[in-house]
């Protein structure tokens, strides 16, 4: 539903455009905003930022995982030679370990959600400021979205988005 609302209204500020275009030419770009992000410096620094968390946090549970294993073949190993009370209470040490072990995976996995987020957002707004930039010098009319404007077909000579990843890049080289 959302979706058809923008295509809808981008259709609505295309038809305006053109329509107070008259005889002047509606110059129109199209940005590829995930090529911009996965191909920028930037974006490449924190793809490489966020690959080290995720090999850390990884490690981390591979560790968690294997002391749980340990725990386990331990038990299995033991059991017929324990009394009834110690095998129960390896086996709620054990039950308690992999709820833990659960907990801090989903956990990770979210801590992990909320910083490709925070990375990401920061990148496009950085591009957003970039773009609009771009097109008031450029004077573009419209610039859109590649793969989320409702775009099904678009001549390639519109696609301004190696443009973009290259002011991008230069805009944060002092940084």
């Amino acid at each position: 539903m959302r979706r058809q609302g923008i295509m809808l209204l981008a259709f609505i500020v295309l038809g305006s455009l053109i329509a107070t275009a008259s005889a002047a030419e509606l110059k129109i770009g199209v940005v590829d905003l995930q090529k911009a992000m996965e191909l920028s410096e930037a974006g490449q620094k924190a793809k490489t930022m966020f690959q080290k968390k995720v090999d850390r946090v990884q490690q981390d549970l591979k560790t968690k995982q294997d002391e749980l294993a340990l725990l386990k073949e331990d038990l299995d190993r033991q059991s017929v030679l324990l009394s009834d009370e110690a095998r129960m209470e390896k086996q709620s040490s054990y039950q308690l370990g992999l709820k833990d072990f659960k907990r801090l995976y989903e956990d990770a996995q979210e801590e992990l959600r909320r910083e490709d987020a925070k990375l990401s957002e920061k990148i496009l707004k950085d591009l957003q400021a970039v773009i609009e930039d771009y097109g008031e010098k450029q004077n573009y009319d419209l610039i859109m979205e590649k793969t989320q404007s409702g775009l099904l077909h678009r001549n390639s000579s519109l696609d301004i988005t190696s443009a973009i990843i290259l002011l991008y890049d230069d805009s944060k080289k002092g940084q």
